[in-house]
């Protein structure tokens, strides 16, 4: 069964507030704090973090994903009060953009739009650094809020006329050899080549159904990370409509899961009873299979 017309409209504002919840201790003054040794978040959160980055980016499409957690940091930005202080401390490097990569989101540089911004002046501008120097006065610029993810969801190529989807599409043949391509959508959690699960091994894929537009996905994976191993069974529903405000069909759409997860002693078998547990709701999976993943080993 597909989601109702309200949980469709929706999906846009849990992904908000899933994102929420994700940086919510992210200090996120990236332009002041070097991202690969930020004091104020231990290594185990930044991994959690950049695990979750993926799995958004994954499930949700480059184009939805980046456009909603744009609108977050935006949000975040107004909190941010103190400013640069030196142009000194401005510690990102400024790489240009190549012309036929753009960016429709507000991640790029609104004076020479060939950097990704790092500053915000004091008319509101998103500004690289050297358009910074040039333009405004460091006492009243402010370095922009960024999470420690950030790289994760800028996507260049979405601008224009040449804007791409960011979509992938799972291409299905039917016994009687029509071929139809379907949106991958949140199935792209469990798709191989896409999923962004550590030690992903795809074991089994069937589709099923009435209707060939409505058609349903159940795929059976594996995922491994360090001493911890997990076995996913999901089933996913094609949902043909657009999300509000989007022109291509939403794709498949989770519906449940069964997920075992496994913990072993290096070089021997795996050493407790697997947890079994069940899933409905697509952020409480991802939040199962990322902190035992990637959660203390300790």
């Amino acid at each position: 069964m597909l989601p109702t017309l309200q949980t469709q409209q929706t999906t846009r504002a849990r992904l908000l507030t899933e994102m929420g919840h994700l940086f919510a201790a992210d200090a996120g003054l990236g332009a002041l704090v070097a991202y690969n040794g930020r004091p104020d978040m231990t290594e185990e959160a930044k991994e959690i973090q950049m695990a979750w980055a993926r799995a958004l980016v994954a499930v949700h499409g480059h184009d939805r994903a980046a456009s909603v957690y744009a609108e977050y940091a935006d949000r975040r930005q107004n909190t941010v009060t103190e400013t640069v202080g030196s142009w000194g401390n401005l510690v990102l490097a400024c790489s240009p953009i190549p012309r036929w990569d753009r960016d429709r989101h507000g991640f790029l540089c609104f004076s020479c739009i060939d950097a990704f911004s790092t500053v915000i002046a004091a008319d509101d501008e998103q500004l690289c650094n050297p358009c910074a120097r040039e333009h405004t006065d460091v006492e009243t610029t402010r370095p922009l809020w960024h999470a420690y993810s950030h790289n994760r969801f800028q996507f260049p190529g979405l601008m224009g006329e040449e804007r791409k989807t960011g979509e992938s599409k799972l291409l299905i043949r039917y016994q009687d050899d029509e071929e139809r391509a379907y949106v991958t959508g949140e199935a792209g959690l469990l798709t191989e080549g896409i999923s962004p699960l550590p030690g992903f091994t795809p074991v089994s894929t069937r589709t099923h159904g009435d209707s060939r537009d409505t058609i349903n996905l159940t795929v059976e994976a594996r995922a491994e990370h360090v001493h911890r191993s997990v076995e996913v069974l999901a089933t996913f529903a094609y949902d043909p409509d657009p999300q509000q405000g989007e022109s291509r069909p939403y794709g498949f759409r989770f519906v449940s899961a069964r997920l075992t997860a496994r913990a072993r002693k290096l070089g021997h078998l795996d050493i407790a009873d697997p947890a079994v547990t069940e899933h409905t709701d697509l952020y409480r999976l991802l939040d199962t299979l990322i902190t035992h993943l990637y959660g203390s080993q300790k």
